[in-house]
């Protein structure tokens, strides 16, 4: 898994965008030949590529950017940082600046982008 902090602000939003809608994306590709072309593009993401990549390839308009519904780019959200509630956690690669809220006694959250457990995040 690359470790390396992100380029620039953009790649941190749209990695943190595709973190935290994964499960949407997954679903709404279950089935397609987008669904391989997912799977190759977050094997890509965790070895270092960009995740503005394969939003693009995906055909989902970048973090944050309001797009018009009838142009065929489907918005992924930006991140939250949680509702305060319990400790926070982040990108286990540090690459994002996504923050996640575990809930006391929950399970630390797991960064389906990258495949590994979020890290505790200080302060």
């Amino acid at each position: 898994m690359a470790s390396t902090a992100p380029a620039s602000g953009r790649e941190d939003l749209d990695l943190a965008a595709l973190c935290a809608q994964l499960g949407a994306v997954r679903r709404a590709v279950r089935g397609t030949p987008s669904a391989d072309e997912l799977a190759d593009g977050l094997a890509a993401v965790r070895d270092g590529a960009s995740a503005g990549a394969l939003l693009a390839r995906l055909g989902i308009a970048p973090a944050g950017q309001d797009r018009d519904p009838w142009d065929g780019a489907a918005p992924v959200a930006a991140p939250g940082a949680g509702d305060g509630r319990g400790e926070r956690y982040g990108c286990p690669a540090g690459r994002c600046g996504r923050a996640v809220a575990r809930e006391p006694g929950g399970e630390p959250p797991w960064c389906a982008v990258l495949g590994a457990a979020m890290r505790p995040l200080v302060g």
